[in-house]
């Protein structure tokens, strides 16, 4: 798992970890808030056949093409690496995937702080959109990456300082937007932590489940939704199938809710780290196995336990 930390920017030389006098590491919840999430991959197979793909990609085209990414590009970082050593945006989500070496992802947090991402062979991080980073080599200051790029057909980053044009100006309204409005509804309305739950990292699933089922009398039916998280701007998932059954399952818990108390937990998953992804946690989860989404578990609390009704995907 990459670490986190904030970075020492009196230190000169930005190929050295550079760490605070005292050290500030940083949690995912932190990278997270910026909208930067993180995956592992094995990078020993990235170029080998994947065991599932029907038209014979490799891991790595089968990953673009999972990801909806329009290129990708091998690149070799190095000291000199300018276009990617400046402090720079995207105007759309992109992802470095370390292939060999150490890299440093230098990412601008909602305080306008350096924090420093360290990336080692296997590490996939997400860049959204709009947001002001660096990429560096660490170590003996080389290192390979794979740049995957969501909508660009090349690699053009807008150095921060520079004049931004329409579509510049657009993502980095977006991200603003972003770091601003955090997720605090369901598809039923505002979360309250009573009987309408909202979950935004499988980290807190388990901690929110436990809450959720906590105050269930016998009767009451608890409802999961594990869906594509939602743009902030669009409220629309990035997963189709979700947007269409979003109304369903809402008209389904209103419905259910004459009858009985229901207890609603709607839980959000991010495209990058979700699509492709065997080691997912909700994937590897002993009460989920989840394969697709959306999906639906209904159970409802009897005399001497919970029981489950239904699993719908």
């Amino acid at each position: 798992m990459s670490s986190a930390w904030v970075l020492d920017t009196k230190e000169a030389n930005i190929a050295t970890p550079n760490h605070c006098s005292p050290d500030v590491p940083l949690s995912e919840e932190h990278q997270e808030a910026c909208g930067v999430y993180t995956r592992r991959l094995k990078p020993e197979t990235l170029h080998e056949r994947h065991p599932t793909d029907d038209e014979g990609r490799t891991v790595l085209q089968h990953l673009a093409w999972n990801l909806g990414c329009k290129k990708y590009e091998e690149v070799t970082l190095t000291s000199e690496s300018a276009d990617e050593l400046k402090e720079h945006l995207n105007v759309d989500e992109q992802m470095r995937l370390v292939e060999s070496g150490l890299v440093y992802v230098d990412v601008r947090d909602v305080e306008d702080r350096w924090i420093r991402i360290e990336a080692q062979p296997g590490d996939m991080v997400v860049i959204p959109r709009g947001l002001y980073h660096r990429v560096v080599a660490g170590g003996n200051g080389t290192a390979r990456v794979v740049r995957l790029m969501r909508e660009s057909e090349t690699f053009r980053p807008v150095v921060r300082g520079t004049a931004l044009d329409g579509e510049a100006a657009e993502a980095a309204a977006y991200h603003a937007h972003y770091i601003s409005h955090p997720p605090t509804e369901t598809i039923l309305g505002p979360a309250n932590d009573v009987d309408n739950f909202l979950v935004v990292s499988p980290r807190d699933f388990d901690v929110t489940l436990a809450k959720a089922k906590a105050g269930l009398a016998r009767g009451d039916v608890l409802v999961l939704l594990f869906k594509g998280a939602s743009d902030r701007m669009t409220h629309i998932s990035w997963c189709p199938p979700c947007v269409r059954a979003e109304p369903m399952v809402c008209r389904a818990v209103q419905a259910a809710r004459k009858a009985h108390r229901v207890v609603f937990v709607q839980c959000i998953l991010e495209r990058s780290v979700y699509r492709g992804n065997p080691e997912y946690p909700y994937r590897t989860h002993p009460l989920l196995n989840i394969a697709t989404i959306p999906y639906l578990i209904v159970m409802q609390q009897g005399e001497t336990g919970i029981v489950e009704i239904c699993r719908e995907r």
